[in-house]
C-alpha cells in the first residue's frame, strides 16, 4: 500500500513476471483496515519502528505475521517467532522463503495465529495505564 521510489520498478517487476492476479500495488490509505481484512497475511518489511501498532491490528484481525526482526517491537509482538515470522532486516530471499513457506502450510502454521490474538492482552491500553499508575503511586 502506498507509493514510494521504487513505484516504477515494482509496476515493471510486477508486469515482467506476470504477477497481476497475485500483486496489488494499491494508493496509500489513512485507514486500511478493509485492505488488512481482506487478506491472507500482513508483511511488515520495516527497517525499524517503535511499537508497530500495525502488527497489534492485524493481530486483531487474526491475519498471518511476517515481520522484519527491525529493533524495538516485532520480535516482542510476535513472541520470538511463536505468534509469526520473523526475517533479518532487508533480507527479502528469506522473505520471500516464509511466504512460501506459510503459502504451502496454511493450516499447520494457522496456531501461529491463535497465539498472537490469545496474547493481545499484553497490549491492554487499561491493563497498562494501572501499571504505570502502580508505578506513580509507589514513587509518591
Amino acid at each position: 500500500m502506498g507509493y514510494g521510489k521504487k513505484k516504477d520498478f515494482l509496476l515493471n517487476y510486477i508486469n515482467e513476471n506476470n504477477l497481476q492476479k497475485k500483486v496489488k500495488i494499491v494508493p496509500y490509505q489513512t485507514n486500511p483496515y478493509n485492505l488488512i481484512k481482506s487478506s491472507d497475511i500482513f508483511i511488515l518489511t520495516s527497517l525499524y519502528e517503535g511499537l508497530p501498532n500495525v502488527l497489534l491490528e492485524a493481530q486483531v484481525l487474526k491475519k498471518f505475521i511476517i515481520s522484519s526482526n527491525c529493533p524495538t517491537g516485532p520480535r516482542e509482538i510476535l513472541l520470538n517467532g511463536k505468534a509469526g515470522f520473523l526475517f533479518n532486516v532487508g533480507d527479502y530471499t528469506e522473505l520471500s522463503n516464509l511466504i512460501l513457506k506459510y503459502s504451502k502450510n496454511k493450516k499447520l502454521l494457522s496456531k501461529k495465529i491463535s497465539i498472537g490474538y490469545k496474547n493481545l492482552s499484553r497490549f491492554d491500553y487499561n491493563r497498562n495505564l494501572k501499571k504505570y499508575l502502580n508505578i506513580i503511586k509507589d514513587c509518591i
